[in-house]
C-alpha cells in the first residue's frame, strides 16, 4: 500500500513537473513569437523529432503563401522543398537547401544555439533580399526544436548600401587630411575623428584626450611648429577667435611650417562650422600635409617676382633710354644747330657785304663751322654703329710704326696751330707687324690726342709714350700713355667722361667746342679689341689716359706691299662719267672737276651711267665717280654692270664711289662689287683730285684688271 502510494506521488510529482516544464516552454515561446511579430513576416515552429512545421505567427500578406504551402507539406523536408521552389529565386536553391536542411540546423544549432541565413524571395513579383532567423528552443538545447522567423531586409539593405556609400566617400575624403578633430568651442573640449600622420600623432596620444582642447593647441605648436608661426596659430585656433569668426563665414585656412628637427614641411589648417541642428558652438579642424602643393606655388611666386624684378630693371632701363634717348637728341640738335647756325649766318652775312675780304673771311668761317659740323655727324654715326654692335675690325698685317706714323701725320696740324710743344717717347715700342685693324687704332689716339689739344692752352705741353710690356712669339702687349698739362678733369666728373655728350663746363673749358662724343667713340673702341682704359687728372694740371692692348703678331711677308713711286701723271684732258642724282652734288663735282681741265659726262641714275659708258668709246672715259644711292639703279648694280659689259676697258675703268656710307662695311662692300676706291661725303676737292690721278695712272701704267 504505501508503495503503491508512494508510486502515485511520484507519478504526480513527474506530471507536475512536466506541466511546469511546458508552461515555461509555452512563456518562451511566446516571448520569442512576440519578438519577432515586430519585423518578421512569419514565425514557424519546426520539431524535427516529429518531423513537423506549424505557423506560429503570420502577416497579412503572406498568409496565403504559407497557407498554400502547409497546406501541402505533411513533413518539414516536404515543407521545405515546396517553399523553396515556389519563393526562392533559382540561383540560391542549392545553397537553400543545404543551409536549412534538418541535420545542418540541429549541428549549427547545437553549436550556436541561433544563427541567421540571407536569401532572395520572389514576392509580388519582385526578387526581394531576405533573412531567416533560427533559434534552439528544445528543453535539452540540442536543436531538435527551433523557430524559423522569416522578414524582409530590402530597407536594411537599402540603408546599408547608402551607409557603406557614405564610409567609402567619408574615407576618400579624409585621405587627403592628416587629422580631423570636433571641438566644442564652448567647452573646449575636442574629439579625435581622424590622425594617421607624424606631424599629428601627439595629438593622438591618450595623454591629449583628457586636455583642453587649447592646451592641447598650445603643447602642440610650442613642441612642433615653426617659430614665427606660433603666435598666429595659436590665435586662429583659439575656441574664442573660432566663434566669431565663424559667425561670419563658414571657414578659413592658415599655412604653417613644422620645425626643422620635422623636416620642415608645409601644412594647413582648416576650420569650418559644423552644420548641426544642435545647440551651441561646434566646429570641424583638418590638418593636412601641403608641402609639395606650397613649394611648387612659392616657386611660382619667386618666378613670378623674378620676372616683375626683370620687367621692373627693364621699364626703369627703358625710362632711362628714353631720357638718355632725349638728351642725346637735346645734345644733338644742340651741336647740330651751333655750326649749321654759323654756316647759315655767315653765308646771310657774305651775300649782304661788298668787301670781297670781308666776304672771304666769312666763306673760311663757313668752311671751318662745316667741317665741325662734318665731324659732329662722323661721331654720332660712328658712336650709334658700335653700339649697335654693327663694328667689326677688319685685321690685317700693319707695322706698328706705321700706325704711329699715321696717328701723328694727322694730329701734328693741330699742335702747330697752337704752338703745342708735343713730345714722343717710342723708345721702348716694337716695330713688329701685327694683326690690327689700322684705322681704328689711330682713330682711339687721335681722338685723345685731339681732346689733349684742346682742353691745353696754346704753348702748353702733349706728350705721348709708346711701351712694349710684353713680346711672344705669337702677341704683344702694348701700354700707349697720353699726358697733356690742360685744365684737366674734376674727381666728380671724371667718372661721367666716357658718357655720350657729357663736357665739363667751367670757366676754362667755356670757349670750347666739340660734341663729347670722342671719349665715348674710344672706349667702345678699346672695349671691341678687349683693351682697358684708364684716366688720372686734377684740375689745373692737366690729365693723363693709359690704354692697353694686345696684338697678334703677323707674317711680315703677307699683306705689305711696297710703295709706288710718284708719277707725274696731269689730270687735264681727261673725260669722267659722273653718276651723281643730286643736282647740287653734281655741280660742285663738275665743278672741281673742270677747274682741274677735265670734262664731265653726267648721269641721274645708275642705269643711265651704265648707258653712257656702253656709248662712249673704248678708252675714251678716264674713270667713272658712283654715287651708291641713286634711284633706278643704285651705283653697286651699275658697277657690276659696267664690269661685266665685255668691253676691253669695262674691267679696267677705275670706278670710285662716292657715297655718305663711310664706315669700314661699306667699304669692303664697295670693292666687292668691282669698284676701286671710295670716298665719303662730302668730298674733299684735294682728297678727290688725288685719288683720280692715283687710280688711273694705276689703270695706264699697269693695266690693272679689276675683276
Amino acid at each position: 500500500m504505501l508503495n503503491d502510494n508512494w508510486k502515485l506521488y511520484k507519478s504526480a510529482e513527474a506530471d507536475h513537473e512536466q506541466k511546469v516544464s511546458q508552461s515555461k516552454l509555452k512563456k518562451k515561446l511566446n516571448y520569442l513569437i512576440n519578438v519577432f511579430a515586430q519585423e518578421y513576416f512569419a514565425v514557424l515552429l519546426a520539431d524535427f523529432t516529429a518531423d513537423s512545421v506549424e505557423i506560429a505567427r503570420i502577416s497579412e500578406p503572406v498568409v496565403p503563401l504559407l497557407a498554400q504551402t502547409l497546406s501541402r507539406s505533411s513533413t518539414y523536408d516536404a515543407f521545405l522543398d515546396f517553399y523553396c521552389g515556389q519563393y526562392i529565386v533559382e540561383q540560391e536553391h542549392a545553397e537553400f537547401m543545404r543551409e536549412l536542411d534538418r541535420e545542418t540546423i540541429r549541428s549549427r544549432l547545437r553549436s550556436s544555439g541561433s544563427y541567421s541565413i540571407s536569401s532572395h524571395h520572389m514576392y509580388q513579383e519582385r526578387n526581394c533580399p531576405a533573412e531567416i532567423t533560427l533559434i534552439d528552443v528544445s528543453d535539452e538545447q540540442n536543436g531538435s526544436e527551433c523557430i524559423i522567423a522569416a522578414r524582409f531586409i530590402e530597407d536594411i539593405v537599402r540603408q546599408q548600401t547608402a551607409l557603406k556609400k557614405q564610409d567609402d566617400m567619408v574615407k576618400t575624403l579624409v585621405q587627403d587630411y592628416n587629422a580631423i578633430y570636433h571641438i566644442d568651442l564652448d567647452q573646449d573640449t575636442f574629439m579625435i575623428l581622424q590622425a594617421h600622420n607624424v606631424v599629428n600623432e601627439d595629438l593622438y596620444d591618450y595623454t591629449y584626450r583628457n586636455m583642453p582642447f587649447q592646451t592641447a593647441m598650445k603643447k602642440f605648436v610650442d613642441e612642433m611648429v615653426r617659430e614665427e608661426d606660433r603666435e598666429i596659430m595659436l590665435r586662429l585656433s583659439s575656441c574664442a577667435y573660432m566663434k566669431e569668426r565663424l559667425k561670419k563665414e563658414s571657414g578659413y585656412s592658415y599655412r604653417y611650417q613644422v620645425t626643422p628637427l620635422r623636416g620642415m614641411q608645409y601644412f594647413e589648417m582648416r576650420i569650418v562650422r559644423t552644420r548641426t541642428a544642435e545647440d551651441g558652438n561646434y566646429a570641424i579642424m583638418t590638418v593636412r600635409n601641403v608641402d609639395e602643393t606650397a613649394r611648387e606655388e612659392l616657386r611660382i611666386q619667386r618666378e613670378i617676382e623674378r620676372t616683375n624684378r626683370e620687367l621692373k630693371k627693364a621699364l626703369e632701363a627703358a625710362e632711362r633710354a628714353n631720357e638718355s634717348k632725349s638728351d642725346f637728341i637735346a645734345n644733338v640738335s644742340h651741336d647740330m644747330r651751333t655750326p649749321l647756325n654759323a654756316v647759315l649766318g655767315y653765308d646771310r652775312l657774305a651775300l649782304e657785304t661788298d668787301s670781297d675780304e670781308i666776304r672771304t673771311d666769312y666763306l673760311q668761317k663757313i668752311g671751318s663751322a662745316g667741317e665741325t659740323l662734318l665731324s659732329l655727324i662722323n661721331d654720332i654715326l660712328d658712336l650709334q654703329k658700335i653700339e649697335n654692335g654693327v663694328t667689326t675690325l677688319h685685321l690685317s698685317p700693319v707695322p706698328l710704326r706705321a700706325v704711329i706714323d699715321g696717328i701723328l701725320t694727322n694730329v701734328r696740324p693741330l699742335m702747330d696751330a697752337k704752338k703745342i710743344h708735343f713730345t714722343l717717347d717710342d723708345s721702348g715700342a716694337s716695330s713688329a707687324v701685327v694683326e690690327a685693324d689700322a684705322v681704328r687704332v689711330e682713330e682711339i689716339f687721335i681722338n685723345l690726342l685731339s681732346n689733349a689739344v684742346k682742353f691745353t692752352p696754346k704753348g702748353g705741353e702733349v706728350m705721348m709714350s709708346v711701351e712694349c710690356l710684353q713680346e711672344t712669339a705669337k702677341e704683344i702687349s702694348m701700354k700707349l700713355v697720353i699726358k697733356d698739362s690742360g685744365v684737366g678733369i674734376s674727381s666728380e666728373f671724371i667718372s661721367k667722361i666716357y658718357e655720350p655728350f657729357t663736357q665739363e663746363r667751367s670757366e676754362e673749358t667755356a670757349g670750347i667746342g666739340g660734341s663729347g662724343l670722342g671719349l665715348s667713340i674710344v672706349k667702345r673702341l678699346v672695349d671691341l679689341m678687349n683693351g682697358s682704359i684708364e684716366a688720372e687728372s686734377r684740375l689745373g694740371e692737366g690729365t693723363e689716359f693709359t690704354v692697353y692692348l694686345t696684338f697678334k703678331k703677323a707674317d711680315e711677308s703677307n699683306g705689305l706691299c711696297p710703295a709706288k713711286e710718284k708719277s707725274d701723271f696731269i689730270l687735264e684732258g681727261g673725260k669722267i662719267l659722273l653718276c651723281e642724282d643730286n643736282e647740287m652734288n653734281r655741280e660742285i663735282a663738275t665743278a672741281i672737276l673742270e677747274k682741274a681741265g677735265m670734262s664731265v659726262i653726267p648721269a641721274v641714275n645708275g642705269r643711265e651711267g651704265v648707258e653712257k659708258f656702253l656709248q662712249s668709246g673704248i678708252g675714251d672715259i678716264s674713270a667713272v665717280l658712283m654715287d651708291i644711292r641713286m634711284p633706278v639703279m643704285d651705283g653697286y648694280e651699275a658697277s657690276k654692270a659696267i664690269r661685266a659689259a665685255g668691253r676691253p676697258d669695262s674691267r679696267s675703268i677705275p670706278i670710285i664711289a662716292l657715297s655718305a656710307d663711310a664706315y669700314n662695311d661699306d667699304i669692303i662692300k664697295v670693292h666687292e662689287c668691282g669698284m676701286t676706291s671710295h670716298l665719303s661725303k662730302p668730298v674733299d676737292p684735294g682728297r678727290l683730285l688725288q685719288t683720280l690721278q692715283k687710280d688711273i695712272v694705276k689703270a695706264e701704267q699697269e693695266g690693272v684688271d679689276i675683276g
